[in-house]
């Protein structure tokens, strides 16, 4: 019964994943982009309008729309120089920065957050930067899990970086020689 189980959950996964398609960012993506951001985030973690149309408008940053039959399940903005508006960061100048994946509730654990990371980091090595960066709540397991089964690696210890509600972690991938 076990293998049954298993068997039906890597079949519905592999049907995403072909339906599956990511494609840069057009400014007719906002609003859907900012309807994922409110279903995947509260106050104060939520990224504002304006902080959002600035970085998917930014010519330093990659913005990754997932894309399931026509329906947009996700996105990703990566930063291909350091952003200085980070507080307390230690990523140094050339490292890229992940700002956000997010992905609807109902199209997680299918392969939706991996594709957008596999494109992230295509864009970071694009640009020639030797190392990508995020932080992630320290509480967050499977977000952790995802970037470790990436090749990411934990570092510092950044506290209260979500503010009172918890820490958060600095990780990071090398990706050139």
């Amino acid at each position: 019964m076990h293998q049954d189980k298993v068997a039906g959950i890597l079949d519905n996964m592999n049907e995403t994943l072909s339906r599956l398609m990511c494609r840069p960012f057009t400014p007719a993506d906002l609003r859907a982009l900012y309807a994922i951001e409110e279903a995947c985030f509260e106050s104060p973690q939520r990224f504002s309008r304006a902080l959002m149309r600035s970085l998917t408008h930014d010519p330093d940053c990659r913005t990754w729309v997932a894309l399931v039959d026509g329906v947009c399940a996700g996105f990703a903005i990566v930063g291909l120089r350091e952003p200085n508006e980070l507080p307390d960061t230690t990523t140094g100048p050339e490292n890229a920065y992940i700002w956000t994946i997010e992905v609807l509730p109902f199209f997680r654990r299918k392969g939706v957050a991996r594709q957008l990371l596999r494109r992230m980091e295509e864009s970071a090595r694009e640009a020639n930067a030797p190392a990508i960066e995020l932080h992630v709540a320290e509480r967050n397991g499977e977000a952790r899990a995802l970037y470790e089964s990436a090749g990411f690696v934990a570092g510092e210890i950044v506290p209260e970086y979500y503010g009172p509600e918890g820490n958060g972690l600095l990780y990071r991938k090398m990706l050139q020689p």
